[in-house]
């Protein structure tokens, strides 16, 4: 099985602040890995390195068998969601079309190939029929699916989420789960999130970042793998018939 990204003894140092510590992690195609972790643990730094955002300090980035940079158009990335001017006049197929814009000339015109290709991520995603409303007329949930059918305009083989259930209700989440697994037949996902419940309910793979990876190839995850994480007590919510389970939780 192809491997399709992989750190080897990754630091990242922020003037005097190390963001993420010796991280070690590969990621295999139809791999669908969630990562989870305390806010400031490095996570959307893991995902910065992974696109060439962010150069590591020490270590080595290899993206399907290249140096990092090389195979950068076959990495899509949806962001955390951000608020956006709601007047301002763009529609479904213009944003999706930015997805393509390392495919357009000098002059930044799209091909009937773009084009297709919008029409075949916004298909692929639920949205075809939407393509000319205006961005702000969706819903939050619809419009993360928007910016998931951006980054498959570039046939990516490796999709890059950082939280992206940010701006989505729960009823729409289950849905939302549902199509990153039809994706998942096609590419391998990482997936940034603070929802333990729903992660381990979807993905293949748990990994735990707080500048240190705590990674076991498994979606099996324990009390005492979240309390070395976070350092500190951990709820665990069984799935099936409701219940908590919890152990003594001193303050933290």
């Amino acid at each position: 099985m192809e491997t399709i990204v992989k750190l080897e003894n990754i630091w990242v140092r922020y003037h005097n602040v190390t963001a993420l510590e010796s991280v070690d992690l590969e990621v295999r195609e139809t791999d669908f890995v969630g990562i989870i972790g305390p806010n400031g643990g490095g996570k959307s730094t893991l995902l910065k390195v992974i696109l060439g955002l962010v150069q590591p300090s020490q270590g080595k980035v290899t993206i399907m068998g290249a140096a990092s940079g090389k195979n950068v158009g076959k990495v899509g990335y949806v962001p955390q969601y951000s608020s956006f001017d709601r007047n301002f006049p763009i529609s479904v197929e213009d944003v999706v079309l930015m997805g393509r814009l390392n495919h357009a000339g000098l002059v930044r015109r799209y091909s009937k190939q773009d084009y297709q290709a919008v029409a075949t991520a916004l298909k692929e995603v639920g949205l075809l029929d939407h393509k000319n409303r205006h961005i702000s007329e969706l819903s939050g949930g619809q419009q993360q699916r928007v910016l998931v059918a951006r980054a498959l305009t570039s046939q990516p083989k490796l999709l890059l989420l950082d939280e992206p259930m940010a701006n989505v209700d729960s009823a729409m989440q289950k849905e939302f789960y549902e199509l990153l697994s039809r994706l998942n037949e096609q590419m391998a996902i990482i997936m940034v999130s603070h929802d333990i419940s729903a992660v381990s309910t979807y993905v293949k793979q748990i990994a735990c970042l707080n500048r240190k990876l705590y990674y076991h190839g498994s979606s099996k995850i324990t009390a005492e793998d979240l309390e070395t994480v976070y350092q500190c007590p951990v709820e665990l919510i069984a799935h099936g018939v409701p219940h908590r389970v919890l152990k003594d939780h001193p303050s933290c």
